[in-house]
């Protein structure tokens, strides 16, 4: 997949009179497709044996931190890219739809490395819903779990192929209709061909990466502005509501789901009080801000230096809580939320009537107590990373108010609300290590913490001897 949609970029660069970015773009498709092709030639043998847990979990952790390193090759042409760790940094960004970017001015880049940009953060917006589907939901990781849907349905000896092969070929169709109906609305509302189809992409996969320094609102039209957070807020659904989502009538029972209404309430929420409490923020934009920042895709909504005299704490808040489970934004998730709300309000009921008993459940499944130990246990480790994560940027020698914005917006897959905050430190001007750091938090976060502890077990490297 990545080698068939380098074509694209590719193509552009070929369209481009100077030609600046041609061979930078075939040398990677050449190697793409080369490794792709001895990658499947060498597996075609084992491509029916049963894929076991670890193996799923493995193959998420190598599609974070090694597809980057090969998405990397036509990043090293961009003007504002300078080597092969700030590429790394560019691609692991796009892929996990964080959107931190090196590009300073996005609009002084060239078509091809603006497209390919877009286009990875899109292929991770994908291969975060059927990672999502095909092992986050059937491990119960971190308390997010998917019962009677048919994108769980499988054989119990199905290969890998097979595992991860039948949610993409469910999810790929409504996710790309999507896509061309963004790119089709942005168009109908003035939006060039190409900032239309780089915005959408972006926007679908709540990426947050633009293609100009510009805010939102200075670049588009008021109905362009609309479907830039209609496309963020379609992204930050799960994926069961985003197929519901296609079926017409039935489309109305998802606002019903529990969690649908507690995140369209926030979003309201959130958006009322800063109408009313923050200075120069009125407007239909708050609401596109609101729903921005909820979908952690990071856009900017609002006037170009508007958002960053917002409290820092009041912009990261709705980004921590991040959207629905099983969906392309980051964050702790609202189906995480409502489940450590359920059993603090138990124990607090508790604490009043210590023989009462209190059942819980949620969209009529009775919750166990497995439920509250996974998303305690998400919640635990996911301080713990932001912990170590301001630490080690500490070592680098930035500062504390610096730091922790960075961190929870890399371990939230948000990174793209820090282009538009008052950081006096660009990721361009930061050193290699530091680029590395905060690459490796954003994969961390993509694979959602917990996955990544696995690593540190031993029966994992048990099971890899």
């Amino acid at each position: 997949m990545i080698a068939l949609l380098m074509v694209l970029p590719w193509i552009a660069s070929l369209l481009d009179p100077s030609f600046a970015h041609a061979g930078n773009f075939a040398i990677g498709l050449m190697l793409t497709a080369f490794v792709s092709g001895a990658l499947l030639l060498s597996g075609y043998t084992s491509r029916r044996h049963r894929a076991n847990g670890i193996e799923l979990l493995l193959i998420m952790v190598l599609f974070w931190s090694f597809l980057p390193v090969i998405a990397a090759i036509p990043f090293i042409g961009a003007s504002q890219i300078d080597g092969l760790v700030a590429a790394y940094f560019e691609a692991v960004s796009a892929l996990t739809t964080s959107g931190g970017t090196m590009l300073s001015a996005p609009q002084a880049e060239a078509t091809p490395i603006l497209l390919w940009r877009a286009v990875l953060s899109w292929l991770g917006g994908l291969w975060t819903l059927v990672f999502a589907v095909a092992v986050l939901a059937p491990f119960g990781i971190g308390g997010i779990t998917l019962i009677g849907s048919p994108l769980l349905q499988h054989e119990e000896n199905a290969p890998l192929s097979s595992r991860l092969g039948r949610p993409l070929r469910l999810i790929l169709p409504v996710y790309l209709l999507f896509t061309v109906l963004g790119i089709i609305a942005l168009l109908a509302f003035g939006s060039p061909l190409v900032e239309a189809t780089c915005l959408a992409l972006s926007a679908i996969s709540t990426s947050g990466m633009s293609v100009h320094e510009q805010s939102l609102a200075d670049l588009l039209s008021g109905g362009g502005q609309g479907v830039m957070a209609l496309l963020c807020f379609i992204g930050s659904i799960s994926v069961p509501m985003l197929m519901v989502l296609t079926l017409g009538r039935e489309a109305r029972s998802s606002f019903q789901v529990t969690e649908m209404r507690v995140f369209i309430a926030l979003v309201l929420i959130y958006g009322g009080i800063t109408f009313f409490t923050l200075p120069n923020s009125s407007g239909i934009g708050v609401l596109w801000q609101s729903i921005s920042l909820h979908s952690t895709a990071g856009f900017n909504f609002l006037a170009t230096d508007e958002l960053a005299g917002w409290p820092i704490v009041w912009v990261m808040l709705p980004v921590l809580i991040g959207g629905m489970a099983l969906s392309t934004s980051g964050g702790v998730k609202v189906m995480r939320a409502i489940i450590l709300a359920k059993d603090l309000g138990s124990e607090l009921g508790k604490l009043s009537y210590p023989s009462s008993v209190h059942p819980l459940s949620l969209e009529g499944r009775h919750l166990q107590d497995r439920d509250f130990n996974a998303a305690w246990a998400f919640t635990a480790i996911f301080i713990l990373f932001v912990s170590v994560g301001i630490l080690l940027l500490g070592l680098f020698g930035t500062t504390l108010a610096e730091a922790w914005p960075i961190v929870l917006g890399a371990l939230t897959n948000s990174l793209a609300i820090a282009g538009h905050l008052d950081m006096p430190l660009g990721f361009a001007a930061m050193s290699g290590g530091l680029q590395i750091t905060i690459a490796l938090l954003m994969i961390a976060g993509r694979i959602e913490l917990l996955i990544l502890m696995v690593l540190f077990t031993s029966s994992f490297w048990r099971y890899m001897r």
